[in-house]
């Protein structure tokens, strides 16, 4: 039986690769699902600061440690998904575009991340059974019960890692996301649930991917132009541009009494 980490660059997933490495648990295969924006220009949609960190810091690093790193893709990307047209909704949406992800109907997680995963375990088994290790800690009762229901195993738990613990297993081998030093949120740069202060980081350090959803909010026949929740594009940048006058009026105020 072979055995494949599913890793996710999180410090859970990390930690628990770092822990096979320490204790002589043999890995087949490290398996990473990277999510698209847009295959025919390579923009990819997982966090810019966190998939710069993937490919220049942590697939390097993981490979001189011995590892064969495994990057799985969807065939569709976000662009298809949101020019595709509805045919049998019930919602009267019929001819209209997917448009933004609506709440509780992305189509990202499932059809973007989770799908390739799938595939390539597929393909995995034809040559055998294998074993899945899943980054889920010893202070996860429920993640853990329902990963041993999938017949997955968490190393964490079999060492009594909590989570708390993950953050310096990874700093041992310079393998924790960037993310972490200012807790921003992983996944997509274009995820509603992002905050303002996400966002205007994002139209600060990567404008030419805030204009990208300036563009799409401009498609026409979309099922909803909704784009953080009930919001448009150009409302979300009216509270951007907010956010920046008021953090920029603190500042000053800061300046003054220092």
């Amino acid at each position: 039986m072979k055995r494949y980490l599913m890793w996710s660059g999180g410090k859970d997933s990390t930690a628990s690769l770092i822990l096979c490495h320490e204790n002589g648990i043999h890995l087949d295969g490290i398996i990473f699902s990277e999510v698209m924006f847009d295959h025919s220009r390579n923009i990819s949609a997982e966090n810019p600061t966190f998939i710069k960190w993937i490919y220049e810091t942590a697939i390097p690093k993981i490979k001189e440690m011995g590892y064969n790193v495994i990057v799985v893709r969807a065939d569709k990307d976000y662009l298809h998904y949101f020019h595709k047209e509805y045919k049998h909704s019930r919602n009267h949406e019929n001819g209209k575009k997917y448009g933004f992800p609506m709440s509780g109907r992305c189509y990202v997680n499932d059809r973007l991340k989770v799908k390739p995963i799938e595939q390539i375990k597929k393909q995995l088994r034809q040559n055998g059974q294998i074993e899945e290790i899943v980054g889920i800690a010893y202070d996860e009762p429920k993640r853990l019960e329902s990963a041993y229901k999938r017949g997955q195993r968490s190393v964490l738990a079999e060492f009594a890692v909590c989570e708390r613990d993950t953050y310096d297993i990874c700093k041992r081998y310079g393998l924790l996301s960037p993310l972490y030093d200012d807790r921003s949120r992983g996944g997509c740069w274009f995820c509603p649930n992002a905050s303002i202060k996400e966002f205007s980081a994002l139209r600060r350090d990567y404008p030419q991917l805030w204009q990208e959803l300036v563009n799409l909010s401009k498609t026409e026949n979309l099922a909803t132009y909704g784009f953080k929740f009930s919001k448009t594009v150009q409302q979300v940048e009216a509270e951007i541009d907010q956010y920046e006058q008021n953090l920029s009026i603190e500042q000053k105020q800061m300046t003054i009494f220092e």
